[in-house]
């Protein structure tokens, strides 16, 4: 991590447009090998009968530490405005009217002091397994009066703060952007910002990544956000997206974060094949920065075009973090039960080929799996199972984010509700697939195990969903009829054992609320009545600023609406507080 100085001095606008031109020669895409990905994963002995057979045979596990990390900004601080106002000015956003000028940073900066207590819900309600939280800043100038050219540099920080308490820590953008990131510092854009959360140091690789004006409602427990049996939990609106061309001018001016979910869409579709895939719950998201690293970085051009936007839709598009994060994240557990069906169990030999022998082994099993699909041979439901399991291996289950869809050890999510009855070999797997005599007399190219396995994973994902659901079918729990021989090839196994633990997933539809609150009246009636008055409890909220007064009385008004909401709902000075 960088050391703080004030003597730093923000880049110039060439050192900025030298990473634009950086980004310009970079690939769209690069493929991480499951070998390199899973280098930092360490098993400890249990995970093995975990994955294969859905039973934890380890010792009680302690509950995982994780890292609350704001993304926060003070912009009613007279500094900071000042330091964005030439970069305001100069962007590419800003029309000869002004009108943007004028308009754009009404309610994207404005402060009600949300944080203060958006951090007391934290200690109140997840303060037992709170490692650190981290607040994401911005820098500002101090102008030297007498000289315009000289400034030294300060970052903000909340008034209120404990300048010395040992959990928290103010990371300004220079201190955790990447080396040829920070060359376009300051941003003022959060998916900037967002972006780069993966970089922030800590002891654990947990973290659950929030806005100031997302606050707890009810005690959580760890498994909430994170267990180390069934990963992340990750929460998904109903809208989907599945851009199977490169977006428009016309997708690039859609309302609010649209154009950025139909862009990384698209960039999902090119790397994992063509689906609909929905756009994440707006609320907190619980993620590994390890996985986050890979994810961005997985889109070279992309992931740095985004570092050099200063504001948000500059360009139009930008990588979104959550949503890739989220579905790359499924996408490689997808990818590495394919890849271990596929290139490591079925191709026996490893010679990259799958003769008749081979093949023949995996018409077997697929027949197998097609004559199990009937209700009284269905696969037990891991997702209904979360908190025994838990409970077994000394974890406390879920206490907010009870209503549990679905579990990665009951395969991908897509195959929930799959119907695989027309499943063809021929079509799916290659030509002749099922045929001994396609391939007596010499080799044919297209039962290349990487050819098959390409061509089920990203060519037509339909057909890889339905193998993966077809031979789980096999087996009432567990991927074992996945996995390559724990006796035969332990090396192997144990690489795909450590991605399975790495890109698992918990999908749940989470205990929240989400509101745009837009005047006095309206806080009073769907916030102040309900949550305060009335008592309603909510497991997590999230308060938009979507107010377009101007009127001073008008706003005086709705700041002492929030402030009573706040101070009822949270009235304890947290132990972070002055």
């Amino acid at each position: 991590m960088t050391p703080w100085s004030e003597n730093y001095k923000f880049p110039t606008w060439d050192d900025c447009e030298a990473v634009k031109d950086k980004a310009d020669i970079l690939p769209d895409m690069i493929h991480v090998p499951f070998e390199e990905a899973v280098q930092d994963v360490i098993l400890e002995g249990w995970e093995d009968d975990w994955v294969a057979k859905a039973l934890y045979t380890g010792p009680r596990l302690e509950e995982p530490k994780i890292d609350f990390v704001y993304n926060w900004v003070n912009g009613s601080q007279k500094e900071f405005t000042k330091t964005m106002r030439p970069y305001e000015v100069n962007s590419t956003l800003n029309d000869e009217q002004g009108e943007w000028l004028e308009s754009h940073s009404s309610n994207r900066y404005r402060e009600w002091d949300e944080l203060r207590y958006s951090m007391r819900s934290v200690e109140k309600y997840a303060g037992n397994f709170t490692n650190r939280i981290q607040i994401l800043v911005n820098a500002f100038q101090n102008e030297d009066p007498a000289d315009n050219e000289k400034y030294t540099v300060g970052k903000q920080r909340p008034h209120w703060l404990k300048p010395d308490h040992e959990q928290v820590q103010v990371l300004s953008q220079e201190e955790f952007f990447g080396p040829a990131e920070k060359q376009c510092l300051p941003s003022f854009d959060s998916l900037t910002i967002e972006n780069q959360l993966y970089n922030t140091k800590s002891e654990t690789d947990r973290l659950f990544a929030l806005s100031d004006d997302m606050i707890l409602g009810k005690q959580h427990s760890a498994s909430d956000l994170f267990s180390p049996l069934f990963g992340p939990t990750m929460g998904f609106k109903d809208n989907a997206y599945n851009t199977l061309k490169p977006p428009t001018e016309e997708d690039a001016e859609r309302f609010g974060e649209k154009p950025f979910l139909i862009y990384t869409s698209w960039l999902l579709n090119r790397r994992f094949g063509a689906r609909k895939r929905r756009g994440q719950v707006h609320f907190g998201h619980s993620m590994s920065r390890s996985i986050a690293r890979e994810a961005i970085t997985s889109f070279p051009r992309p992931a740095m075009r985004s570092a050099a936007q200063r504001f948000r839709g500059e360009t139009g598009f930008q990588l979104y973090s959550w949503f890739v994060i989220f579905h790359y994240t499924i996408e490689r557990h997808r990818e590495a039960l394919i890849w271990s069906y596929i290139m490591l169990r079925s191709d026996s030999n490893d010679d990259g080929y799958l003769d008749w022998h081979e093949r023949r082994r995996m018409l077997r099993e697929l027949s197998e799996g097609m004559g199990n699909e009937t209700p009284e041979l269905w696969r037990e439901r891991q997702f209904f199972q979360v908190p025994e399991h838990l409970e077994k291996a000394g974890l406390e289950p879920p206490r907010v984010n009870t209503e549990i869809l679905w579990t990665s050890l009951d395969g991908p999510h897509v195959i929930k509700d799959l119907d695989c009855d027309a499943f063809d070999t021929e079509d799916c797997l290659a030509p002749g697939f099922s045929i001994p005599t396609s391939d007596a007399t010499a080799s044919s190219p297209v039962f290349s195990s990487a050819t098959i396995f390409d061509r089920i994973a990203r060519q037509n994902p339909r057909c890889g969903d339905c193998l993966i659901k077809l031979i789980l079918n096999r087996r009432r729990s567990g991927l074992e009829p996945l996995l390559p021989s724990a006796r035969r090839k332990p090396e192997q196994r144990k690489t795909v054992i450590k991605a399975l633990m790495k890109f698992q997933y918990t999908i749940v539809a989470p205990d929240a609320a989400f509101f745009m609150v837009t005047d006095a009246e309206q806080a009073t009636h769907v916030l102040l009545k309900p949550y305060l008055r009335n008592h309603r409890k909510v497991g997590q909220m999230c308060l938009n600023d979507d107010v377009v007064l101007t009127d001073v009385d008008d706003l005086k008004r709705l700041r002492a609406v929030m402030s009573e909401l706040f101070e009822g709902l949270l009235p304890e000075p947290s132990s972070f507080e002055v």
